[in-house]
């Protein structure tokens, strides 16, 4: 891992943590696998991205500090919005790029705003898996929630789908590193199998479709 992307990761934390922000947020994405060093002895996370992914679980009654805006004004974090969804990200001048995202709700439209952090938030199918699908590590001194390694690997796969050929192979190849840790710790492994029989119908077939077309064994 690059050492200055270690630094400025340190640097977002501080400041989401300093503000509140930290406490109402979960890592997912490819960074989350970064903390899996917390856990997992020896682990090696494979990141080939500076984007960084915050999901937002509840969208209401939430008490910060400051704005994300303003939290991260001090080191040097730009906002901008996309026009065509009307997102904002957060950009720094070392090209990392910070969103938002929110789980998806019926009659809602694509982004919601999130006054009190002023963000908004898009909004994706698969998310809610993350709701109660992580685990928090101290990083730092703070205290920083992040997709369980069983949530991650089950919301790779559900979204595959969706994901270009390039995403899909960078994925395939995360999603194997992080479940051959799953393997060797008992309590990550009674996660991943209660995970996977607690599928829905569709869920379950998406599941078993992408381990089958991968020639993966996984439990089934």
């Amino acid at each position: 891992m690059n050492k200055s992307y270690e630094e400025e990761l340190l640097s977002i934390i501080k400041v989401f943590g300093d503000s509140d922000i930290l406490k109402n947020i979960v890592v997912i994405g490819s960074w989350a696998t970064y903390f899996y060093i917390k856990i997992f002895e020896g682990f090696i996370p494979s990141i080939r991205t500076l984007d960084i992914d915050f999901y937002v679980p509840k969208d209401k009654n939430i008490t910060v500090k400051k704005t994300v805006k303003e939290a991260l004004r001090p080191i040097n974090y730009e906002q901008a919005f996309d026009t065509r969804t009307e997102k904002n990200k957060f950009i720094s001048p070392s090209g990392f790029e910070i969103e938002f995202l929110a789980k998806l709700r019926r009659n809602r439209s694509a982004v919601v705003r999130i006054d009190s952090m002023g963000v908004n938030a898009e909004q994706l199918g698969n998310l809610d898996i993350f709701d109660y699908g992580y685990i928090e590590v101290d990083f730092e001194g703070y205290g920083v929630k992040v997709a369980s390694p069983s949530a991650y690997v089950m919301q790779k796969i559900l979204i595959s789908s969706k994901r270009s050929k390039e995403k899909y192979n960078k994925d395939l190849e995360s999603i194997l590193l992080v479940y051959e840790e799953i393997k060797k710790q008992e309590s990550h492994m009674l996660e991943f199998i209660k995970l996977v029989n607690s599928l829905g119908k569709v869920s379950r077939k998406k599941y078993n479709d992408y381990i089958i077309n991968n020639n993966l064994t996984f439990y089934k």
